[in-house]
């Protein structure tokens, strides 16, 4: 597998973007990077050439020529093709995954790709999707340190059942050791007000989202 010295892995997910200007501004220079079905057209926007294409070709047409290798697999399957992304990723040791764009088309599309994340943590890797306007971490038990984001909020939801004594330093809204769960919306809208904040829990999964707003 070509760039394999690299950890990292960017899988370029539906749906396609007519504004790529926030993209411009990354390096992508030192990632595996993947074009899940039409996420191909926001790499032809960025005049980028993937390592690898996987997909089913129904969002759009199967590349001619293509320049690196294209794997097609039928429409009627059960993974998405963001999801076969994301299994090719892991199984040649990739520990760093970010979903490029994933939110903001189809709802249902949205919610597959949040649970892609759920894939990826109980695998032992990291992953986010990163959108023009949105950033999305799925986390585990821990102690986790996010940097302040100019211009952007910051919500917290308990993607498991609770999310067990939570503890928040460094936002506007700061919290020692609370239980939140899944059925009530007690963290949207918080703020990073110092350079970095601190966020630890003992037991859950914590769904962190950064808006633009």
């Amino acid at each position: 597998m070509g760039n394999r010295l690299k950890e990292k892995a960017y899988i370029f997910a539906g749906p396609d973007l007519n504004d790529v200007s926030f993209f411009k501004n990354i390096d992508f220079s030192d990632g595996y990077l993947i074009a899940a079905d039409c996420g191909l057209k926001i790499l032809e926007k960025l005049n980028i050439t993937p390592d690898l294409i996987i997909g089913d070709f129904d969002s759009c047409k199967k590349p001619k020529n293509a320049k690196c290798e294209v794997l097609t697999f039928k429409v009627e399957k059960d993974d998405t093709d963001t999801m076969l992304c994301i299994k090719h990723v892991l199984e040649n040791g990739f520990n760093d995954i970010t979903i490029i764009s994933g939110v903001g088309g189809r709802l249902d599309h949205t919610i597959a790709n949040i649970q892609s994340l759920c894939f990826i943590l109980n695998r032992g890797a990291k992953g986010r999707i990163l959108s023009d306007g949105t950033e999305i971490y799925l986390i585990a038990k821990g102690e986790h340190v996010f940097e302040k984001r100019e211009g952007f909020s910051m919500s917290l939801f308990s993607y498991s059942e609770s999310v067990l004594k939570l503890s928040i330093a460094g936002a506007k809204y700061n919290t020692n050791k609370i239980d939140i769960d899944n059925a009530f919306p007690i963290g949207v809208s918080n703020e990073i007000t110092e350079n970095e904040c601190c966020i630890s829990f003992e037991g859950g999964m914590l769904l962190v989202v950064f808006s633009r707003l």
